[in-house]
């Protein structure tokens, strides 16, 4: 498990955020296109973990940003994706911690802090089933699983007073 470099993987904004629709960006490889296209702007890291890719994306949509996952194999197809966030909420990817063989954490919207545990292989999973503020694809298997514990709103607010 090792993070890869902004030479090693990149993103190129392919058409920006609108009203309507949320930007699209392309996957660079050593700066070559791959054909790939991704939702999302900002390119916050990238991991390589067993021949395979996570991206962290944000979308840099003011007051509204959200985080975006990217589980991709070795052609830089998409096999698992997930995305962090709320209406009217905004959030800051930090403190990456690679905890090998398959642990991430990080922090994202007020200071949560998440775990994300990567997963050999595709394991059964019914939908609906992730904290709140995580949204997925309509699928029965995953191949990552993320915990966190976002506060309510009361309890954000007691902090952010603080």
């Amino acid at each position: 498990m090792q993070i890869l470099t902004s030479t090693d993987v990149a993103l190129r904004l392919t058409s920006p955020w609108t009203e309507t629709k949320l930007a699209q960006s392309e996957i660079l490889i050593n700066g070559e296109s791959t054909g790939k296209v991704i939702t999302g702007e900002v390119l916050e890291t990238a991991v390589e973990w067993r021949g395979l890719r996570i991206l962290f994306v944000t979308d840099n949509i003011p007051l509204e940003d959200y985080l975006r996952i990217y589980l991709l194999d070795a052609q830089w197809q998409i096999i698992d994706s997930a995305s962090l966030g709320a209406m009217y909420s905004t959030g800051a990817f930090s403190g990456l911690e690679l905890q090998p063989p398959d642990i991430l954490r990080f922090n994202f919207i007020g200071g949560i802090t998440w775990t994300m545990e990567l997963l050999e292989t595709a394991r059964f999973r019914l939908p609906f089933t992730d904290p709140r503020g995580v949204s997925r694809p309509l699928s029965f298997s995953r191949r990552f699983n993320l915990k966190g514990r976002p506060l309510p709103e009361s309890s954000r607010a007691d902090a952010i007073e603080r």
